[in-house]
């Protein structure tokens, strides 16, 4: 990797918690500025917009939570395991360890919700990528016997993820876990 690509790589990284955190709109090439150490023009001698930073910054994010997802759930053989795995790679978001300010995508959507948001493709993107991967894990314990086959799917996995978020709301708001242990352990009890 060349120095610029390491430049603008350095950027996203630097710029992705500050988006997750105090928003796409609200923050500044200012902010990016001093999260960066880098001058106005070296931001724009990478990306040719603020708009194109959070782009790249929120498909970061994404492509990181979605590789700790992979490698968390190949480390078990049961849908059980791996469910479990979904589980407690998702809470980390409760806490800041894999990514600050909680999950991208719900952070991304609330935001597309209330203001003409450039990139909420790539959040649905992201939330359909998301659903497909917690779908197939069910599918695959409904075929091993591990889940119920009167399961749809496809239903319980935007169930699922659903009430994770909510629950994910609910542990930052109050800084409490508690609220989103509570569904997961729900979860569970109604798949096994």
């Amino acid at each position: 990797m060349n120095k610029g690509e390491r430049t603008k790589n350095y950027i996203i990284e630097q710029s992705s918690s500050l988006f997750n955190t105090i928003g796409y709109k609200a923050t500044s090439i200012s902010d990016i500025m001093s999260a960066t150490g880098l001058k106005k023009g070296g931001i724009y001698n990478h990306f040719e917009s603020k708009e194109a930073i959070a782009r790249a910054s929120l498909q970061h994010l994404i492509n990181t939570l979605k590789c700790k997802y992979k490698e968390e759930i190949s480390l078990s053989s049961t849908a059980h395991g791996k469910l479990n795995a979904f589980f407690a790679t998702f809470s980390t978001l409760a806490t800041d360890q894999i990514v600050i300010g909680g999950c991208p995508l719900m952070n991304a959507a609330i935001e597309a919700d209330d203001t003409n948001f450039e990139f909420d493709g790539e959040v649905k993107d992201g939330f359909n990528g998301l659903s497909g991967f917690v779908q197939k894990i069910l599918e695959f314990g409904i075929d091993s016997g591990e889940i119920n086959k009167k399961v749809n799917p496809e239903q319980m996995s935007i169930f699922i993820l659903a009430s994770l978020e909510g629950g994910l709301a609910l542990s930052r708001l109050y800084k409490e876990k508690k609220y989103l242990d509570t569904v997961i352990m729900q979860l569970n009890s109604q798949l096994f």
